[in-house]
């Protein structure tokens, strides 16, 4: 279950003073929407890398994937 530490973390930074307004439930699921946002968004980032890979000659992709760590 979020916590309201846990939430901070996910944002990285202090949280709005309306969370406390929040039920446990409610941050819990504030927590799990939080969490596959960051999963979905770092999803279509590598999607997006690959993507732009394709722009790379075949030569140097290998060496580009490396240089971005992926």
């Amino acid at each position: 279950m979020a916590t309201k530490h846990s939430l901070a973390g996910q944002l990285g930074g202090a949280l709005p003073a309306g969370i406390d307004a929040l039920s446990e439930e409610e941050k819990a699921l504030l927590g799990e929407v939080f969490g596959d946002a960051r999963q979905r968004q770092s999803a279509e980032l590598v999607r997006a890398v690959e993507d732009g890979l394709k722009y790379v000659p075949a030569l140097l992709r290998g060496a580009v994937r490396r240089a971005v760590g992926l």
